[in-house]
């Protein structure tokens, strides 16, 4: 009998092993398809912000818009180590936020292992992230958004448990941290709350992690405060102004102004689900007796940056959301991995992936193969027809720098713009990322949520 249940117990462990080496096969190859698919886009510049990134990669000037403030140091480092491969500003862009963003998966599934310490939790996780539905903005955008995520995760990966040698790890930690930063400085609320969260946790770990954080950060200001000195600190001022109250469409801009972020949630497929089982998972996660310290900080970081972005960023750019659907499904992988009953987690996670999955056929990723981002398109548009002004809030000063006989205007300022339009001796437009009423004398589809769909409509539209 002891032999038949030494066999049985041998071939249980067999077949488990066997599963978890096709479900690891399987997430490879879903990992080829997403870069087989980024290949497939054309790299081409979405925003004002991808813009102001391409010209930082030969001249860093926070105070010349390259980029823009705060500056994203680390970000453009990346960048710029790319450029010595492409030879080519937007390649290098393109290969940098695409690589981070296949990146993403493989270390949120770390996370998941260190957390849950399961092979199953760890794939699922490989999977809820890869298939996230903002993960293809996040690569095509060769915006930064991408690169905070990824060190964050790999901070929160690198947090020691208890029968493990702390110093190394902490101070690794640390160093990730203020890469973290230094990539996304504008993250600085999500990045707090996982730091602040350890430290309560275990007070202990704050001298390394503060050490690792400081060997990166204080060269770093150090660096760009030597380049742009205190004009540097007078512009983060104007900045934030700006941005709270004109052209950031913030819960802070005028009355009737800014958009909803349950609005800017629904207009992805499926997310209303999504978010409310990825709420359920902090709740869970939050009210456990046992819990990691890893899982918490991940739970810290959650509820700071819904905090942030709710009332400073932008529900126009859904790509301020991408720091909460991926911290999410990793919280809830931890949280649901906690619960006794097999079954339950087993159902709560195929529910999720099937949210997701839905998601993506909804957004039809095929369809955006060989296209160029709204913004690039609406370019060329342009450029063909030669109009005489247009007005627009969408990539002004990309538009500016590439249709340099065009006259743009700054929808931002509407008055201006008005007056502008009014007054062209030609044809003019206004290309505007909210559909309006009257007939568009163009579309330019966005790819992929995150992206906004671009209109053109005549000058006689109102806006």
């Amino acid at each position: 009998m002891t032999v038949l249940a030494d066999g049985g117990a041998a071939l249980s462990l067999g077949v488990r092993r066997a599963y978890a080496a096709c479900g690891w096969i399987a997430a490879a190859a879903a990992l080829a398809v997403a870069a087989l698919w980024l290949r497939s886009i054309p790299p081409s510049l979405s925003s004002d912000d991808a813009f102001f990134f391409l010209h930082a990669l030969t001249r860093f000037s926070i105070l010349d818009f390259s980029p823009q403030f705060p500056g994203y140091p680390g970000y453009v480092a990346m960048g710029r180590v790319a450029l010595l491969i492409t030879h080519d500003p937007l390649a290098a862009l393109a290969l940098t936020s695409g690589a981070v963003a296949l990146a993403i998966p493989p270390a949120a599934a770390w996370l998941a292992w260190r957390i849950t310490g399961a092979a199953s939790a760890t794939l699922a996780t490989f999977f809820i992230t890869l298939l996230g539905p903002l993960m293809p903005d996040l690569a095509a955008s060769l915006l930064s958004d991408g690169a905070g995520i990824l060190f964050q995760l790999v901070f929160l990966a690198l947090l020691p448990k208890p029968n493990e040698p702390a110093r190394l790890r902490l101070f690794l930690a640390g160093l990730a941290l203020g890469w973290a930063f230094a990539c996304r400085p504008s993250d600085a609320p999500l990045l707090a709350g996982a730091f602040l969260a350890v430290v309560v946790i275990r007070h202990r770990w704050l001298p390394a992690i503060a050490v690792g954080a400081a060997t990166v950060l204080v060269p770093v200001a150090a660096i760009v405060y030597a380049l742009e000195g205190p004009l540097y600190l007078e512009e983060g001022l104007r900045f934030l102004s700006g941005h709270a109250t004109i052209w950031g469409n913030t819960a802070f801009a005028p009355a009737g102004d800014h958009a909803s972020w349950l609005s800017a949630l629904a207009s992805i497929p499926f997310a209303i689900p999504a978010a409310i089982l990825n709420l359920a998972g902090v709740a869970i996660a939050i009210a456990a007796r046992s819990r990691p310290p890893a899982l918490m900080a991940t739970a810290a970081a959650f509820v700071a940056h819904a905090a942030w972005i709710a009332a400073f960023q932008n529900p126009d750019h859904l790509r301020h959301l991408a720091p909460l659907a991926t911290l999410g499904g990793i919280i809830l992988v931890g949280a649901v991995a906690s619960l006794p009953v097999r079954p339950f987690r087993i159902a709560v996670l195929a529910t999720f992936l099937a949210i997701e999955i839905a998601a993506l056929v909804a957004i039809d990723p095929v369809a955006a193969i060989g296209r160029p981002s709204p913004l690039a398109a609406a370019r060329k548009w342009l450029s063909a027809g030669r109009p005489d002004a247009v007005a627009t809030n969408e990539g002004v000063f990309a538009l500016r720098a590439e249709l340099p006989a065009v006259r743009i205007y700054d929808e931002h300022y509407a008055a201006d713009a008005n007056l502008g339009l009014a007054t062209a001796s030609g044809t003019a437009f206004r290309l505007t990322g909210t559909p309006l009423r009257g007939v568009a004398a163009a579309v330019f589809p966005a790819r992929c949520p995150g992206e906004r769909t671009l209109y053109l409509y005549p000058a006689s539209v109102a806006n």
